[in-house]
């Protein structure tokens, strides 16, 4: 799964591991930060608070 945040100043984008769909991801968003773990190794923090938009994609490799 794909995400891309987009801010007032920049564009961030993560190939991601969540085991749920798109709409389960959304949904936690819309609750509160989230800690995604990044395919490759890592982790990510994202916040929607300060995100202008939030997309999230199905990846086709996953």
């Amino acid at each position: 799964m794909t995400i891309t945040v987009y801010t007032n100043y920049l564009i961030m984008s993560y190939d991601v591991v969540f085991h749920g769909t798109t709409t389960e991801l959304a949904k936690a968003l819309d609750e509160g930060p989230v800690l995604l773990s990044i395919k490759g190794g890592g982790e990510v923090l994202i916040n929607s608070v300060n995100a202008a938009l939030i997309e999230i994609k199905d990846s086709p490799l996953a």
